[in-house]
C-alpha cells in the first residue's frame, strides 16, 4: 500500500468519525423553537452530515472491494456492516428512532454509491436483463 493510499484511508476514517460526532451533536440539541428556518437548517445540517459520512463509508469500502474483488451482490450486502458504528450513534443519543432512520438511509445510500462505483455499467440494462436479447433483424 503506497502512502497517497494510506493517507486517503485515515482521512476517509477520520471524516467518518468526523461525520458521526457531529450526528451525535445534531441529534442531542434541544428544539429551541417552532419556527421553520431552524427546522430547515437543522435538517439541512443533519442531511449533509450523513451524506459525508455515507460517501466516505463508501469510499473505504470500494478500496476493500476492490482488493478483494467483491461481486455486485456483496456491494449490495456488506455497507449493513455499518450498522455496528451506527448502532453506536442510536445508543449514544439515548434511544431515538431519529437515529435509527438515519442510519438506514446512510446504509442505503453506501449501498448504490458502491454499486455504482465498482459496477458502473451493471445498469444500463435493466434489473433482469444481463445480456443483450438476440433479435430477428439484426442490424
Amino acid at each position: 500500500m503506497s502512502r497517497s493510499e494510506l493517507g486517503g484511508i485515515l482521512g476517509s476514517i477520520a471524516a467518518v468519525v468526523v461525520s458521526y460526532a457531529a450526528m451525535l451533536w445534531l441529534l442531542t440539541l434541544r428544539a429551541r423553537g417552532l419556527d421553520l428556518a431552524g427546522r430547515i437548517g437543522w435538517a439541512c445540517a443533519a442531511v449533509c452530515a450523513m451524506g459525508a459520512g455515507a460517501f466516505f463509508w463508501a469510499k473505504i469500502l470500494a478500496l476493500v472491494a476492490k482488493k478483494r474483488d467483491w461481486s455486485r451482490r456483496d456491494c449490495r450486502l456488506m455497507p449493513f456492516w455499518t450498522f455496528i458504528p451506527g448502532s453506536v450513534l442510536f445508543f449514544a443519543v439515548g434511544l431515538h428512532w431519529f437515529a435509527v432512520y438515519f442510519v438506514i438511509y446512510e446504509e442505503m445510500f453506501i449501498s448504490a454509491l458502491l454499486t455504482k462505483w465498482m459496477f458502473p455499467d451493471a445498469d444500463t440494462l435493466g434489473p433482469f436483463e444481463r445480456e443483450v436479447p438476440p433479435t430477428l433483424f439484426p442490424k
